[in-house]
């Protein structure tokens, strides 16, 4: 009986050292200590420290996006006829709504856009005309996931 008691506790024993074993072993390779992990370390922050450039969409050249803002591409389509080029993007990102509605103005200022509207609450809706075109954009603030909403339809009249 002796014996038995004995054994379970050096058992229960080796299997606490062992598991302390694991979590200082694992410790020590998360510290800064080596320069391998260090060098991985500033890599990271390096690659987290990206800037985002706005860009223009491959179907329409006269519509600035900004960088933080991400394509959903299973929610857009474009239709391009002969005589009309057109359709509805989606996009969403980390991006306060003021600002990228500044952003969006400003923008399309700079296209040769005209604002001919806007409507301000929660969400914001800007429409916006140019020569044969017409485009409205709606931000919406925060989805589910905190991530701002945008949805861009525009249209372009071909004239030949």
């Amino acid at each position: 009986m002796m014996n038995r008691k004995f054994s379970e506790k050096h058992a229960t024993t080796f299997i606490l050292l062992l598991t302390m074993c694991f979590f200082i072993n694992g410790c020590k390779t998360m510290g800064t200590g080596d320069k391998g992990s260090e060098e991985s370390h500033t890599q990271s922050n390096n690659a987290t420290q990206v800037t985002f450039e706005p860009y223009y969409p491959a179907d329409f050249r006269d519509l600035l996006i900004p960088g933080e803002l991400e394509w959903i591409r299973d929610k857009s389509f474009t239709i391009t006829t002969d005589s009309f080029n057109g359709g509805i993007l989606n996009f969403n990102g980390r991006v306060e709504v003021t600002s990228l509605m500044e952003f969006f103005v400003n923008g399309m200022k700079n296209d040769g856009w005209t604002t001919v509207g806007s409507i301000k609450s929660k969400n914001v809706l800007l429409a916006f005309t140019k020569d044969s075109s017409t485009c409205m954009i709606k931000i919406t603030e925060g989805g589910p996931i905190g991530k701002t909403d945008v949805q861009i339809y525009i249209s372009t009249q071909n004239i030949n």
